[in-house]
């Protein structure tokens, strides 16, 4: 099996022994009433509706190849893709909806292995809604949903063969946060919302559980449980900025207290992300994301992602 999976992985190298590519493209659509103040907008044939709709997605394929290379290297195949979308919906009467899908996944094969293993998998869709108390803030109440989507294993190699065990799966975990508070937004650029009650459960497979012996945790979720409850406080917000010409940063992050144990212990979660077009064709970004969450590993978790390629605007 690994001879046939390594000629075919071999075939792929040949075929794309001179490629390193990732391709980006961003959209927008807007309608003609964006631009005009809110109660300009109350007056327009919209009858007081706006819209907006817009996002960036990324498909990176990188790839190295070695063939009797006298200073040594490991040939693999990676590849990545991302969708970063938004909807923002406001009506007259001061109501503001607007929501946001994350979506980032990737897979990676070396030579010689017998599997195939994740770069990359997020899944996350963030619901915001409010009632405008003025220009820049309203009462808010917020709907979070983070996962994955790809089952995760966890590799090894017994007797000089490899094998796997999947430790995860979709919607194992799963964190479902519900809050309310305040929502502070300047501009599609800049905002913060701020949640002093909020709800979060963390939702698990119980066959993952149920082979727990007493005292473990799997994810924070106790023995032969499927949920774990949690009731804090919550802040999260979004900064993005053209710190140079043609270089963007965009900065999100949130954090979370437990109100009902270890209250002096912060989860945060940062993500950087820097988008840098070289010119028409050429584009990239470069992520680094760093998350603390004490009822998973209780260790900073860092990841980083470099993309380089053509840019593509459709």
């Amino acid at each position: 099996m690994r001879e046939k999976s390594n000629l075919r992985f071999k075939k792929y190298f040949v075929l794309f022994s001179t490629i390193f590519c990732s391709y980006q493209f961003s959209y927008a659509q807007e309608t003609e009433y964006e631009e005009l103040p809110f109660d300009a907008v109350i007056q327009s044939t919209l009858k007081g509706k706006r819209y907006k709709f817009y996002g960036n997605t990324r498909f990176n394929f990188n790839q190295a190849y070695f063939s009797n290379w006298i200073s040594g290297g490991e040939s693999a195949l990676t590849f990545l893709y991302g969708l970063d979308y938004n909807l923002n919906y406001s009506y007259r009467n001061g109501l503001v909806w607007d929501t946001n899908l994350l979506l980032s996944i990737g897979t990676t094969y070396i030579s010689g292995n017998e599997f195939f293993k994740k770069a990359d998998d997020r899944f996350e869709i963030g619901s915001l809604i409010g009632k405008q108390i003025n220009q820049f803030w309203s009462y808010s109440g917020l709907l979070n949903l983070k996962t994955q989507l790809l089952p995760g294993y966890r590799f090894y190699t017994e007797d000089g063969v490899q094998k796997r065990d999947q430790v995860s799966q979709f919607l194992s975990p799963a964190f479902i946060q519900l809050g309310i508070g305040w929502y502070y937004k300047k501009s599609d650029n800049f905002w913060v919302n701020l949640s002093p009650m909020s709800g979060r459960l963390l939702l698990v497979s119980e066959k993952y559980t149920d082979a727990l012996s007493a005292g473990q945790k799997y994810f924070g979720v106790d023995a032969g449980k499927g949920t774990k409850f949690f009731l804090g406080s919550s802040i999260s917000g979004l900064y993005r900025k053209e710190i140079m010409k043609n270089i963007i940063l965009e900065n999100k992050f949130s954090t979370y207290v437990n109100y009902l144990e270890k209250t002096k212990n912060i989860d945060f979660e940062l993500d950087i992300n820097i988008r840098f077009k070289v010119n028409n064709k050429v584009s990239g970004n470069f992520v680094t994301h760093l998350l603390y969450d004490d009822d998973l590993i209780g260790e900073l978790q860092v990841r980083e992602l470099l993309g380089l390629g053509i840019n593509i605007d459709l």
